[in-house]
């Protein structure tokens, strides 16, 4: 039996259009509000319920008609401490209208959470109340679950009330979650799905129309030295045909082509508000603060986007991360949000768990986070990918996965795992295992694949569409594949940087062992690029001077030197 609680904001309201303080007003759905249910509810956004799913409002008039909306006529309760909070004499007034008068500056200011807009409610008086609509609410989902215990039915109660209220309920039901009230707010006709087992609250997902796969134009087909834009374009039709939003891409990507290419495939093509684009900033190219906010403004120009709905300060961790703080950028994308030029902003992450609860403990107020996951790299020392998605979790932000089947390699595997996989589901191609275990992990907000051709969109999108999670037993199986993989012969570089340190030559060790190892357990002939890439500041394996420093002071005791010797035999 499946035990769900759904919590969603109402619809886009006249006081939401307006930027009103309004929580008693009793408002109904603007048009906009009522279309834009609508069209989510015909895309499939919001969960199926079973016939005898309980519904509860909090009876005003526009929860329920956005619960008339997306489930028709049905019966429900009304729980009234599940109403917003009480603004009194600021309800229907925007912070413009109110700044400067003694009584709302004061009840801004306030930092006990005791001090009441005249006629209305304090903060601390709405978090009880609503407290106690929570525990009502729970208390009939409850009784739901009860009466479900023998005949092993879905036992489902949906909720329609307001964001304030849905993210006072969040911060409760999940107290280990580190984020602020902001945080849990969802948008207007969004909320969440709450997983409830033996009367707690043990999990959620964040209910969006963003389609479960993205579409990374990261490589892109060719045609000779330029980017075949008529196969681009083939590809986003189909994309977009099969119903999916998202596509990403990035300043530096194919030079600069891809937000080129994007805008000539993509927005010069469809209406804006038909899809979701995400760009990143890669500060780290940067020469100074100037050059890197303007890669922003460039980034616009070349997609003519208007505006980005997913911004990312593009691949933190290691000695990149400064970048960010030396530019001032996290202060930059805030601006460039409140000027309606980016939606959200996060940032994209290659380094340890510890690096991240770091930089997500110094700015929480991101909006999401783009961690590179697979079955591969989710037990792996170097990469940490399941302990870096659990911080994230515990920050209580969506997920964006790259690198789901790490580059292409998990579709080229060793022949003892790719015979596991086939004698499992000989029908399953590589690709299909990886994707399903990214698309199956709760919090993703997307899983992004830099497809480069329409055959590995139609399976990738076939993968998708099956909506498969893995059992249990296909999760183990995963598992023993990375084993095998981990367990076949390849230089065992932790990454840890001590051999860096002390290199006289300034020679990027682990980066050329990477290039290594991916070249010999995945057969990979991106293993050159990679080379190119961890040595594009010079430090090449050919400038060893068979010092002896690194291998002094290797934790694993590689043969660096000759391991050196042979990279530069192979790739250089």
């Amino acid at each position: 039996m499946v035990s769900k609680l759904i919590l969603l904001r109402h619809g886009l309201t006249e006081g939401n259009l307006k930027g009103w303080f309004y929580g008693g007003a009793d408002i109904p759905l603007a048009p906009q509000g009522r279309e834009a249910l609508c069209r989510l509810r015909d895309k499939g956004v919001y969960p199926e319920v079973p016939d005898d799913a309980q519904f509860i409002v909090s009876g005003l008039e526009r929860t329920v008609e956005t619960l008339r909306i997306l489930y028709g006529e049905r019966e429900y309760k009304v729980i009234p401490e599940l109403q917003e909070m009480r603004f009194g004499e600021f309800e229907c007034h925007t912070y413009d209208e109110m700044k400067g008068n003694r009584k709302f500056d004061r009840w801004i200011l306030d930092e006990t959470g005791d001090v009441a807009p005249p006629g209305g409610e304090s903060r601390n008086a709405f978090r009880s109340r609503v407290s106690a609509g929570r525990k009502k609410l729970v208390g009939l989902h409850r009784l739901k679950m009860w009466s479900h215990r023998h005949g092993g039915q879905d036992a489902v109660t949906v909720t329609v009330c307001h964001g304030g209220v849905i993210a006072a309920m969040m911060m409760e039901l999940f107290p280990d979650v580190n984020g602020n009230m902001w945080d849990w707010i969802p948008e207007p006709g969004f909320g969440y799905i709450v997983e409830i087992q033996e009367g707690e609250a043990v999990s959620y997902e964040k209910i969006t129309d963003v389609s479960r796969l993205g579409f990374g134009l990261m490589r892109l087909p060719m045609k000779e030295k330029e980017i075949d834009i008529e196969t681009v374009k083939q590809m986003v039709d189909l994309f977009i045909k099969r119903g999916y939003n998202y596509f990403d891409t990035a300043y530096s990507y194919h030079n600069g082509e891809s937000e080129v290419a994007v805008k000539e495939a993509l927005v010069d093509r469809y209406p804006r508000d038909s899809f979701y684009l995400a760009t990143k900033l890669p500060a780290f190219l940067a020469k100074s603060e100037e050059e890197a906010k303007e890669m922003f403004e460039t980034s616009l120009r070349r997609t003519g986007a208007g505006y980005f709905d997913y911004y990312l300060l593009h691949n933190l961790g290691e000695d990149r991360t400064h970048f960010y703080e030396d530019y001032h950028l996290w202060d930059f994308v805030k601006e460039k949000k409140t000027e309606g030029k980016i939606r959200n902003y996060g940032f994209s992450f290659h380094d340890k768990a510890e690096r991240l609860e770091e930089v997500l403990a110094a700015h929480s107020d991101v909006d999401f986070v783009q961690l590179q996951i697979n079955y591969m790299d989710w037990e792996d020392g170097a990469v940490e990918a399941r302990k870096c998605y659990e911080v994230a979790r515990a920050y209580a932000k969506p997920i964006i996965v790259m690198e789901p089947v790490r580059g292409g390699n998990l579709v080229n595997l060793p022949e003892g795992p790719a015979k596991l996989l086939e004698a499992a589901d000989p029908q399953a191609g590589q690709a299909s295992w990886a994707l399903r275990f990214a698309l199956g992990l709760p919090g993703v907000l997307t899983v992004l694949s830099g497809m480069s051709d329409l055959a590995q969109m139609e399976d990738n999108l076939n993968t998708a569409d099956s909506g498969r999670s893995l059992t249990k037993d296909e999760r183990a199986l995963l598992e023993k594949a990375a084993e095998e993989m981990r367990s076949l012969p390849s230089i065992p570089c932790t990454n840890c940087g001590y051999c860096v340190k002390g290199c006289p030559q300034g020679i990027v060790i682990p980066g050329i062992f990477k290039a290594m190892n991916n070249r010999s357990l995945y057969h990979d002939p991106g293993a050159q690029g990679t080379y190119k890439w961890q040595t594009r500041d010079g430090g090449v394996a050919s400038r060893c001077i068979e010092c002896g420093q690194c291998e002094e002071v290797c934790p694993q005791h590689i043969d660096i030197i000759q391991q050196l010797a042979a990279a530069a035999e192979i790739f250089e």
